[in-house]
């Protein structure tokens, strides 16, 4: 009898665990991960990246010592460049900003954001979504 409580009480758990993993699945749609990343000198640089449905928000924030700085960014989804372009801070702000969308791929997503600004500084951060 003892054996038969414990399968009834296995196959119980194992249902319940089923029907669970759906709500899991569906909450897990949406995701947000922030980092900071490393530059060679004072800057700073901030990632955020926000899937949602079968969109990835690529937001960048650089934050240099000078004002007016002209930064050169490259975005990597998975090793394959999917933006490279100049950023450049506005006159009166040290914050250069990128945004851009990408087409979400299944599975976890690897981004790596390189930039290159003023007087050979160099900064890096990635993250995974």
């Amino acid at each position: 009898m003892k054996l038969e409580g414990r399968k009834l009480l296995l196959a119980t758990a194992a249902a319940c665990a089923a029907l669970l993993l759906p709500a899991v699945a569906v909450a897990d749609d949406d995701r947000e991960v922030r980092k900071t990343g490393t530059c060679t000198a004072s800057s700073r640089i901030d990632l955020r990246l926000r899937s949602d449905e079968d969109e990835i928000r690529i937001e960048v924030e650089i934050e240099a010592r000078q004002r007016g700085a002209r930064w050169t960014v490259v975005v990597l989804r998975e090793r394959k460049i999917v933006f490279r372009g100049v950023v450049r801070s506005r006159d009166d702000s040290r914050t250069a900003k990128l945004r851009r969308e990408i087409h979400d791929w299944f599975g976890p997503d690897s981004i790596v954001v390189r930039a290159s600004g003023p007087r050979n500084e160099t900064c890096r951060v990635s993250a995974t979504v």
